[in-house]
């Protein structure tokens, strides 16, 4: 599900919570640089997404802190979905063609 409203990365507990279990962003951002790539696959189609496109740096007040991009959610029974928000849209924006009936994800050019 492409959700421009979702900030996150949302997923099922299931699958997700074992994950963000195993990646620790730390506040202070100290760590960013050592975490992990994650790669999602959508019909045969590889998105990696890195640190730097998973981790949320939010500065207030001169201070930055730095949260994980994506939450386990409990959906309810059938709801078997990701739900991309955000975090994946800012690097792959979706493209709509309306001619063929599709969505598919482009790369941001000021990432590309």
């Amino acid at each position: 599900m492409i959700d421009s409203g979702t900030s996150l990365l949302v997923g099922p507990s299931s699958i997700v919570k074992p994950l963000i279990d195993k990646v620790s962003v730390k506040s202070d951002c100290s760590n960013v640089a050592s975490l992990p790539d994650m790669t999602i696959t959508i019909d045969n189609t590889s998105y990696l997404l890195t640190a730097n496109d998973y981790v949320l740096k939010v500065t207030q007040a001169g201070q930055t802190e730095c949260l994980m991009g994506m939450q386990a959610m409990d959906f309810p029974s059938g709801f078997n979905y990701f739900i991309f928000g955000d975090v994946f849209m800012r690097k792959y924006p979706s493209y709509f063609d309306l001619d063929n009936n599709t969505v598919s994800f482009q790369v941001a050019k000021t990432l590309a």
